[in-house]
Order: structure tokens, then C-alpha cells, then sequence
């Protein structure tokens, strides 16, 4: 039940996001306290997805990245005119949805269901017409049980050599990890992702699935050391790139090593960096769920039941175990 309400939130916030991807030039961004962008499509989105989940799950508390502090009337207009075909109809409610975000912070509920959003990860990936996702987690008692990420840009693959753009990661804790069209009335069958069944890679030419912006996910270049330890050698062109790599914004990412289209994914941001649960507990089980291991940086399991940030540093990912030890050594080296 929890999965099915879930996925019809994250493709109503779709349809909003891919209409205001196509007019970007036609929409506000603002900028938040930490200089990091937000836009109208953000807003519409966790309002759409949140009004859904409450009217369901009326008793789970919702932890999400945006709030509607500082909303003029202005951003408010342009946030219900992208919202209009929504249940949302005045800026009252808009604002009230958008803000159930932070009914996590309400500690006299007793609820132990928590549902992160992070409407759009990725925003200036969205900014740049490129990859984001809307990224949504379920935690009980502080576990990852359902995690979707869905990726309007990113083509669905199966392997019979047809793809069409827009797919969704979706897994259940213990029920393996599934990959969606973004349509719901789609006649693509979903397709279960599994590494324990694959050929996988030697990681010596295994890729890494890592983020555009280096300065943020990997400042000191220590990926780019891995990587070079792993390969035995960066790439010859001179840009000191790493060799076997691909490059996105988003949790995107995690989907990518889970089916298989990468087998590292490396997030080393500053030491004194602690991310928010929102921009990791979704991509974690859904590359958990395809068999994959995630861990912070020294190889120890995340921890979602602390708080609203993770208390470790460092994320470091891989489609097996084996992999994920031959990441961890190059790391510790």
C-alpha cells in the first residue's frame, strides 16, 4: 500500500517538474542560505508529494529539504499555477503543505514512520537540463524500508536494446529493488535488478558513478586517487579525469551502479559535512535491494535513526561486496 500511494506522489510531482524543466527560463530560482539554488519546480513538488502522503499516512511524520519561509506571493503564484491540476488551490494550503516537511521536528506524535523527501536532487542539474531526481525514502525506526528515485531524464534500459527516457528506481527492504518506466500506464514490464545474478566487473576497470561539481563531492581529489590506485592510471587526455567514469548530479547515481551501468559510486565531501537523510536514505536501499553495499568512509553501516543529518562522513558504494572492499582498501590507502 505504502509503495503504491508513494509512486502515484512522485509521478504527479513528475509531470509538474518535466513541464517546468522545458520552460526553465520562465520560472524563479532563488537562492537559500547556503547559496545552493531552489526553484518553483522544488516547491511544487514536495507541496504535491507531501499533500499526497498526508492524506494517506496522516499519522507518519515528513522530513523534507524545502520550506515556505520567505515564499513571496510572487513564487507562491507561479508554485499553484505549476501545481494546478493538484488538489492544492490557494497559497494557504500550499504553504501549509509544503511546511508538513517539517512535522518530523513534532516529537509528541509517537510515530516511528518517517518519509524524507528531497523533491528535486539534483537541482542544478534541473537548472541545467540534465539529470536530477525526485527521491523519496520510508524509514521505521530509523531503516530505510521503501526507497524510490524517480529520474525523469535518465532512460530505462532492460537490455533487449530498446530504451525510452524517464525511469524509477523503487525497492522494499528485504523484496529486492525494481526498475519502472516513468509513465504509469506504460506497457514496459518492470524489470528487477540483482547484481548477485550478473557478470561483474574487475575493479580495475570498474566505473565510477560520481557527481559534476568535483569541488563539492570530492574537494581534496581523493576519489580521483582511488580511482588512479584501482585503474593504475588516470585518463591520457591530460584533463587528469578518471578513467573509467561517469558523471551526473543527483541519486540518480545509486540507480545507475544498481542496474549495472557503473560499480562505484564515491561521495567524499568536506570532513565536517553531514548530509541530510534525504539526500542519501533513498539511493542507499535501492542499491542495497539490487545487492549492492554502502557504507561511510571508514566501512561502517549508515545510521538514519539519529536525526535529521547522518552523524558519519563519506559514502562509498558498490554493486558487490567484493567490489566494495577493493573501494574501501584503495580508500584507506
Amino acid at each position: 500500500e505504502e509503495v503504491t500511494f508513494a509512486l502515484e506522489a512522485v509521478r504527479k510531482a513528475c509531470v509538474i517538474t518535466k513541464k517546468l524543466q522545458d520552460k526553465l527560463n520562465t520560472i524563479t530560482t532563488l537562492q537559500k542560505d547556503d547559496s545552493s539554488p531552489v526553484t518553483v519546480a522544488d516547491f511544487a513538488s514536495q507541496a504535491v508529494i507531501l499533500q499526497h502522503l498526508n492524506e494517506h499516512f496522516q499519522n507518519d511524520l515528513f522530513l523534507a529539504e524545502e520550506s515556505s519561509d520567505n515564499l513571496t506571493s510572487h513564487v507562491s503564484k507561479q508554485i499553484l499555477n505549476a501545481c494546478e491540476s493538484s488538489k492544492i488551490k490557494d497559497e494557504i494550503t500550499l504553504k501549509s503543505c509544503i511546511d508538513l516537511g517539517k512535522k518530523f521536528y513534532r516529537k509528541d506524535t509517537g510515530s516511528h514512520r518517517v518519509w524524507c523527501l528531497d523533491p528535486i536532487d539534483g537541482t542544478k542539474g534541473f537548472l541545467r537540463g540534465e539529470q536530477y531526481c525526485v527521491a523519496l525514502a520510508l524509514l521505521e525506526d530509523g531503516i530505510p524500508t521503501i526507497g524510490i528515485l524517480a529520474c525523469p531524464n535518465l532512460p530505462f534500459t532492460d537490455g533487449s536494446g530498446s530504451s525510452s527516457v524517464g525511469c524509477i528506481f523503487v525497492a522494499c527492504k528485504g523484496k529486492g529493488c525494481f526498475q519502472l518506466d516513468l509513465e504509469e500506464l506504460s506497457n514496459r514490464p518492470p524489470k528487477r535488478l540483482d547484481s548477485s545474478s550478473a557478470a561483474l566487473r574487475d575493479p580495475s576497470t570498474a566505473r565510477f558513478c560520481v557527481g559534476v561539481e568535483q569541488g563539492f563531492a570530492d574537494p581534496v581529489g581523493k576519489c580521483k586517487e582511488m580511482a588512479e590506485h584501482l585503474h593504475g592510471r588516470l585518463a591520457d587526455d591530460g584533463s587528469g579525469e578518471i578513467l573509467y567514469a561517469v558523471r551526473m548530479d543527483s541519486q540518480a547515481k545509486y540507480g545507475v551502479v544498481a542496474r549495472g551501468d557503473a560499480e562505484f559510486y564515491v561521495r567524499l565531501p568536506k570532513p565536517e559535512h553531514r548530509d541530510w537523510i534525504w539526500d542519501v536514505a533513498p539511493g542507499v536501499l535501492v542499491l542495497e535491494e539490487a545487492g549492492g553495499v554502502v557504507s561511510d568512509a571508514n566501512g561502517k553501516p549508515l545510521d538514519f535513526s539519529v536525526g535529521a543529518k547522518l552523524t558519519s562522513n563519506g559514502i562509498l558504494g558498490a554493486r558487490s561486496r567484493l567490489q566494495h572492499e577493493a573501494l574501501l582498501n584503495a580508500y584507506q590507502k
